[in-house]
């Protein structure tokens, strides 16, 4: 830019000052005395504007205007990158969203039913024999009615999320696979994941009893546990079934919107901690019952920081999907073995400190190895790639940039490997009594 204006800043000069001081070609004929003619031709040369010295000064006069001018220009030329939304007011917006889709789903659901009414000729006469087929409806098509709602739910999100990013979605959520020694250690994060949760929701649960108990409007809250849900449908309904609609469904419809939508926003606008924090506050917040909603902050916060150090969507919708699976699970086992099960699945009892020290262990190694062999994507001057905000996204196609990923220190692994031994013994001396243990094998050879 400099070396542009210096060029058109001398053209202009000297095209002003040859105006202004024009050629003997382009001047009054000059004619010499009589005397002159007379004597021997002198040397002839064309007279030049400017000596050698002032057009060294000139130029020097020039290069000081011109990085005076570049200086000056320098801070418009940088522009700010603005970063990409939602904001904290829009992502209240995109909560409630949520609570909307869900609620939609219920609605596309009953509208379907009733359409199966009038054309079977099934519809009730009065008021009271509607009320009472519908209470018959939702208890008895229970995974039916959660399977249209997930669908809708999921539906809706998609076309809201499309529609918010714009062109280039896909790319600023980023599909790319991750490493498979990276979903191989978040398969295994799953149990102490779980237990922590669990223990979490129990904390959580006695003193929610305490103040619902002091209060009894709380006590409405009650009703939307959704594990006592899951409980009633994985009495009534196969394995399969649950896990599609229990997990597989929320993996992909929350992932897009806490994950894809609400958190690149608030990681962009408010850096990693703050980012991660609010947007795995939002996302217990969705799940309506208060001690619900406070078990599943850690995992939110988890499943957040598995997606920025992979750059990789699929990563929090494996360990989503991996979470549910295992809760479903656990449901459906308890309904097929409560005498055996009912020590893995009653949240009200106490995890030993053991096993809760050995699985934060864990996690907090894990989480280390993690950030150390994080995905990052790297410019050819050596310098990390971003979109001048924190961010997942891919980088322009095209862009002559390398993706790279780190290697832990060695001693990272034979410590991952003694720290999950260490919790599996401390679920093998201080979890399931024999009897669980023997049911929750019966019932995993069982599938």
């Amino acid at each position: 830019m400099q070396g542009y204006l210096s060029h058109t800043f001398r053209k202009l000069i000297y095209t002003m000052a040859a105006s202004e001081n024009p050629s003997s070609e382009q001047s009054e004929p000059v004619f010499d005395s009589p005397g002159e003619n007379e004597g021997p031709q002198t040397e002839n040369f064309q007279s030049d504007p400017f000596s050698e010295d002032s057009k060294k000064t000139m130029d020097d006069l020039l290069n000081e205007a011109v990085q005076v001018a570049g200086a000056e220009e320098a801070p418009r030329l940088t522009r700010t990158v603005r970063p990409p939304g939602p904001g904290l007011f829009e992502s209240i917006f995109w909560l409630i969203g949520v609570i909307l889709a869900h609620f939609a789903g219920m609605i596309v659901f009953l509208f379907g039913f009733f359409a199966l009414l009038m054309a079977t000729n099934q519809l009730p006469d009065t008021s009271a024999e509607m009320r009472e087929q519908l209470t018959g409806l939702t208890e008895t098509h229970t995974l039916e009615l959660a399977g249209v709602e997930q669908g809708v739910f999921v539906f809706i999100v998609i076309a809201a999320v499309a529609l918010r990013f714009g062109k280039g979605v896909l790319s600023k959520l980023n599909l790319q696979p991750f490493a498979v020694s990276t979903g191989f250690l978040l398969l295994i994060c799953v149990l102490p994941l779980s237990m922590l949760s669990g223990e979490f929701y129990r904390i959580a649960y006695g003193i929610w009893t305490g103040f619902a108990e002091q209060i009894p409007w709380l006590q409405q809250f009650d009703k939307m546990q959704t594990m006592e849900i899951v409980k009633d449908m994985a009495e009534k309904s196969s394995l399969w079934a649950l896990v599609l609609v229990i997990a597989v469904c929320p993996a992909i419809g929350e992932e897009l919107v806490f994950r894809g939508a609400i958190g690149r926003g608030l990681l962009a606008r408010w850096g990693l901690i703050p980012g991660i924090l609010i947007t795995s506050v939002m996302f217990g917040i969705v799940h309506m019952h208060p001690a619900h909603a406070i078990a599943v902050i850690p995992l939110g916060m988890f499943m957040h920081f598995v997606y920025v150090v992979t750059k990789s969507f699929w990563a929090p919708v494996l360990v989503h999907f991996l979470n549910n699976a295992f809760a479903v699970t656990v449901a459906k086992m308890m309904s097929q073995f409560p005498e055996n099960a009912a020590k893995l699945g009653d949240e009200t009892q106490s995890v030993h400190p053991l096993i809760t020290l050995a699985a934060v262990a864990f996690l907090i190694v894990v989480c280390l190895y993690l950030w150390k062999t994080r995905v990052r994507y790297i410019k050819p001057n050596g310098s990390e790639w971003t979109p001048g905000y924190l961010s997942n996204e891919k980088p322009p196609a095209g862009a002559p940039i390398t993706m790279e990923r780190s290697t832990a220190a060695a001693g990272f692994y034979p410590g991952l490997a003694v720290l999950f031994v260490n919790f599996l013994a401390m679920m093998y001396l201080f979890g399931m009594e024999p009897e669980a243990e023997a049911g929750f094998l019966q019932f995993i050879t069982a599938f």
